[in-house]
């Protein structure tokens, strides 16, 4: 299985850079990653949280406006890429450097520190989870590199992209599903097929696929289908 670089990149700049085919997932999952669920009210939670500090952020125009949609995508994603990289960890006994995680999560400790409480309390446990994997990868891939762990930006971002790698290879026995309505690709990943069983025929539905959505058809939508 191929996951890339994930970072929280859905979330906005104050903190970080139709039809449904059949499923063999049981009713409220949003996905599964081996034995693990992922429910669709951690996905819904997630996406809230996000939303409302888009909209913040767009206050002091530092957002732009995504869809609703898009944001329940990249948190199932964000998700599954956390709970992905916990499972071979695990599984490959992985030291974690608390200084290299503390450095991950420092990238977003600030903004998460300018939210209401509600929403800090949704998304700095996931982000301390996600800095940890981060730290996880990073020790995979200087153990792949036969050097160590380091704190130097630039050269974890080196050993993190080789511990990707070492991840991926590990997780082809990890089967991961998702639900259709998220856009599954072969790989179970959200955002890599179509998520309809019909095709997109008219200038709104090809926009709503769009790997990048247009700015206009995003600003066209009811503010309760976009954040920001």
């Amino acid at each position: 299985m191929k996951l890339q670089r994930l970072g929280p990149a859905v979330l906005v700049p104050t903190l970080v850079l139709g039809l449904a085919g059949c499923s063999s997932l049981d009713p409220g999952a949003a996905a599964r990653v081996g034995e693990t669920r992922i429910t669709m009210d951690e996905v819904d939670e997630l996406a809230d949280a996000q939303c409302n500090a888009a909209d913040q952020a767009a206050e002091t125009g530092q957002s732009t406006a995504t869809p609703v949609s898009r944001i329940r995508q990249q948190s199932l994603n964000l998700l599954i890429d956390v709970e992905l990289t916990q499972q071979f960890a695990a599984a490959e006994d992985v030291s974690v450097s608390k200084q290299v995680a503390d450095s991950y999560f420092g990238l977003f400790e600030q903004g998460l520190e300018q939210l209401p409480d509600d929403d800090r309390e949704v998304l700095e446990p996931l982000f301390r989870d996600w800095a940890q994997g981060r730290a996880a990868l990073v020790a995979a891939g200087a153990e792949e590199a036969g050097q160590p762990a380091v704190t130097d930006q630039q050269q974890q971002q080196q050993l993190e992209l080789q511990g990707i790698a070492v991840r991926d290879a590990w997780a082809e026995d990890v089967e991961v599903e998702s639900d259709p309505r998220f856009a599954p690709g072969e790989n179970g990943l959200p955002g890599g097929g179509d998520g309809s069983v019909s095709r997109p025929t008219s200038d709104f539905a090809k926009s709503a696929r769009a790997e990048e959505a247009d700015p206009a058809w995003v600003g066209s939508l009811p503010a309760g289908q976009k954040c920001g």
